[in-house]
């Protein structure tokens, strides 16, 4: 009876045994069904520039990501924003920009621990950004009005320091002011005094125009007249402050 009632232990605990190989196997087949990255959502929406970001989670913390888009018929991918991995593996690709603004968008992501790359596609919203175009050409469009007007009035009443002033290249937030020829012929010293003195005036009366909802100033770019030298121009970094280029007068 002893020998039968060990029997019976043994053959329990061997199905028991055997069960639960079972299950690991599911579950490593289970995890090998699963991709080794996956995105939270496929859905995004950009911000007002244009620019979106891709977040999700990898069992890896080192991989790469690649966009396709296409341009000019062309399909290309390369890479795009800044990618950010934790330890854990989860993820966020920030500052994604794609020329074109297509709908839809294919993302790869590739690892050296797997032999296949993983590919989403994921649909953009752009509605911000399409919406903030529309306001900025509604903006420009004002200024592109009403600002040869007032650049007349500034020379107008510049008692003849400024001869002209005209935008630079397509916009009137750079500004092209020619000055007389005489100012050439003047020390250094009176042509950065001559610079600051109509440079603060004209960005002072164009500001408000040019910047409506925020505190900039345009940049500017003085030339003589007739010769069309340049006399200076802005800062890069500090538009309140002007450089001399044609210092040749100690």
């Amino acid at each position: 009876m002893k020998k039968i009632y060990l029997l019976v232990i043994s053959l329990f605990l061997l199905s028991l045994s055997g069960c639960g190989k079972q299950t690991n196997t599911e579950n490593e087949a289970r995890d090998s069904d699963e991709p080794w990255i996956t995105l939270d959502t496929d859905t995004i929406e950009s911000d007002e520039n244009g620019q979106f970001q891709i977040t999700g989670k990898a069992k890896y913390s080192s991989f790469s990501a690649n966009i396709f888009q296409n341009k000019n018929g062309v399909r290309t991918q390369g890479t795009r924003g800044v990618l950010k991995i934790d330890k854990d593996g989860t993820f966020i690709w920030r500052n994604i920009f794609i020329d074109g603004k297509e709908p839809t968008t294919d993302v790869s992501f590739s690892s050296y621990k797997e032999k296949e790359k993983i590919q989403y596609q994921i649909k953009v919203d752009y509605s911000k950004f399409v919406a903030k175009q529309e306001e900025d050409k509604l903006v420009e469009e004002e200024i592109n009005s009403a600002m040869p007007a007032l650049l007349e009035e500034i020379v107008a009443s510049s008692e003849d320091m400024i001869i002209n002033i005209d935008k630079k290249y397509h916009s009137y937030r750079s500004l092209l002011v020619t000055v007389p020829l005489d100012v050439k012929y003047e020390r250094n010293n009176v042509k950065k005094k001559y610079m600051d003195t109509i440079g603060f005036l004209v960005q002072d009366k164009t500001a408000s125009m040019l910047y409506p909802n925020k505190e900039q100033i345009p940049y500017i770019t003085f030339r003589y007249e007739k010769t069309n030298e340049f006399l200076g121009a802005t800062d890069l970094i500090n538009r309140r402050k002007f450089i001399l280029y044609d210092g040749v007068n100690n």
